[in-house]
């Protein structure tokens, strides 16, 4: 499991000063965990996208590990539920945290989400925010809720990503995290942004990145007035495919 992952997905929360989640979602069981990774369904493309479906209860076979690779969604629900098992046994087994071991996806509007403060969002390049989505998102984060938004590649994505967080903050832009910034400094020290490449180009060989207009790995984040981290962006690598695909030897650690 890579660092930058367990670093920038977890230990994020506590620098945006968040407190454990001990709330319910619609797809959790009891409140006894502490933390949650929160999938959040958007518009995509002016429709609902072509996710997983919402009323999904997946229950993880094998917590944390094993070969298993189940179908996966597309749009918000890439890489689920594989991903996101995987993912969350990893957090486990190195942190000790209590995690919900099984998908917690959550719509934008769902007044849920404001029962978990960290949520994730995957290719953004395709996001098409409504007025009440952009609103929604806007509260989340102002009150306390961080976000991370990964795998999305080239200027064109990055470019409707900008734009569509504009919706959400239009006073606020992204801002590239250099190496020194506190948020590589928590549960890791990050001294590299290594490109994580998707499943097929890791499995398969290639060029680690997947449009040639911008090919290098960067993370951004989008602080408030008060300079609090909301959001941090891994563009140019799929952080979901090294989880869900993480038994896979061409895939390695790193």
């Amino acid at each position: 499991m890579n660092r930058v992952a367990i670093s920038l997905l977890v230990f994020l929360t506590a620098l945006s000063g968040l407190i454990p989640v001990l709330a319910l979602g619609k797809n959790s069981s009891d409140g006894a965990h502490e933390f949650y990774f929160t999938r959040l369904a958007y518009t995509e493309n002016g429709t609902r996208g072509f996710g997983r479906s919402l009323g999904n209860t997946y229950t993880c076979p094998e917590f944390g590990g094993g070969s298993f690779f189940p179908p996966q969604g597309v749009g918000w629900s890439m890489d689920s539920p594989g991903a996101d098992c995987k993912f969350m046994g990893a957090v486990h087994r190195l942190t000790g945290l209590n995690v919900f071991p099984n998908p917690n996806m959550i719509e934008i509007l769902d007044d849920s989400l404001f029962k978990f403060p960290y949520a994730y969002i995957v290719e953004p390049g395709g996001m098409d925010l409504t007025k009440n989505e952009a609103a929604q998102l806007r509260e989340y984060m102002l009150r306390g809720g961080f976000i991370h938004a990964d795998d999305f590649w080239g200027l064109e994505e990055k470019e409707n990503f900008e734009y569509q967080m504009k919706k959400v903050f239009p006073e606020y832009s992204f801002e590239v995290l250099p190496l020194s910034d506190g948020v590589f400094h928590t549960f890791f020290d990050i001294d590299e942004i290594i490109q994580i490449p998707g499943q097929n180009a890791g499995c398969y060989g290639g060029p680690t990145y997947e449009r040639y207009d911008d090919r290098e790995a960067r993370i951004y984040g989008l602080r408030d007035d008060k300079h609090r981290l909301m959001l941090v962006v891994t563009y140019n690598s799929d952080l979901g495919d090294a989880w869900g695909y993480t038994d896979l030897p061409l895939l390695p650690a790193k």
